[in-house]
C-alpha cells in the first residue's frame, strides 16, 4: 500500500497541474488568433487552484513558501 503524499508534494502537484493547464488553453486559445483581455482573464484565472490551496494558510505560513512556489512554478513552466 502507497503513503499518502505529504501536503507539500500535493501543493507542487497542484501548482503543476494548473500550470500545465493554463499553458495548455493559451495554446489552444492563441491558434485562433491573438489573445483577447477575456481570454487571458480566462487563462488567469487558472491559477484559482493555487490560490485556493493557500487560502486557509497563516500569513507566515505564506511568506514562507513564498520562495517555494516560485521555484515550482518556474520548473513547471520549463517542463511544458
Amino acid at each position: 500500500m502507497m503513503a499518502e503524499p505529504s501536503p507539500g508534494r500535493k501543493w507542487q502537484r497542484t501548482i503543476r497541474a494548473t500550470l500545465r493547464e493554463a499553458w495548455e488553453t493559451w495554446r489552444i486559445q492563441n491558434r485562433a488568433g491573438p489573445i483577447t483581455p477575456k481570454q487571458l482573464e480566462e487563462i488567469i484565472n487558472a491559477a484559482v487552484p493555487i490560490l485556493g490551496s493557500m487560502q486557509d494558510e497563516p500569513l507566515e505560513v505564506l511568506g514562507a513558501r513564498l520562495p517555494s512556489l516560485v521555484r515550482v512554478m518556474l520548473a513547471a513552466a520549463i517542463e511544458v
